[in-house]
């Protein structure tokens, strides 16, 4: 997703999750939050029951979905549901000259699953191949593997899980 758009579109997808979250943990949601429970507790092992809420963005033209925001409600045995959430943190990248930023698990070319690049560096949907069509925008020095520890172009190893940088795959900005 072209970057404006995306940091146009990001504080408000942070509201609707915010809002979200705190409607599902409102009184006004504990009967939802007990049948939950209810359902966990009927099915039994080795069953779970979730309820998720998704706001997808749908490119008409290209035909292709993006998620944006996945949180919801998650149960486990007797227990009450607890908010779940299972977005990706955001990465830039560079596809086509073209800055875009898409979810970390996802092809910034088409869209569609596409997690730990690192280790597998080609979209099984489009093709796109890192360092080759897709190239990581690191303007950070936030681990691209981790998340927690840090990169640089001068120390390209991260100091806290190991992972080395491969400088064909990146552009450092």
């Amino acid at each position: 997703m072209d970057r404006e758009i995306f940091e146009a579109a990001d504080p408000i997808v942070d509201d609707i999750a915010e809002v979200t979250n705190e409607l599902l943990e409102s009184p006004a949601a504990e009967k939802l939050r007990s049948l939950l429970t209810k359902l966990n507790t009927t099915l039994g092992r080795p069953y779970a029951v979730s309820l998720r809420l998704e706001v997808d963005v749908f490119d008409t033209e290209k035909e292709r979905l993006l998620p944006l925001l996945q949180t919801g409600l998650d149960g486990f045995e007797d227990d009450k549901p607890y908010l779940a959430c299972g977005d990706s943190t955001a990465q830039r990248y560079i596809v086509d000259g073209e800055m875009q930023i898409v979810p970390h698990d996802r092809c910034p070319k088409c869209w569609n699953d596409w997690d730990f690049k690192f280790k597998y560096p080609s979209c099984a949907h489009c093709g796109a191949t890192l360092g080759v069509d897709v190239k990581l925008l690191l303007d950070t020095d936030i681990c691209p593997w981790c998340e927690e520890g840090t990169v640089s172009m001068s120390n390209p190893v991260c100091d806290k899980c190991g992972f080395e940088v491969d400088p064909e795959t990146v552009v450092w900005g």
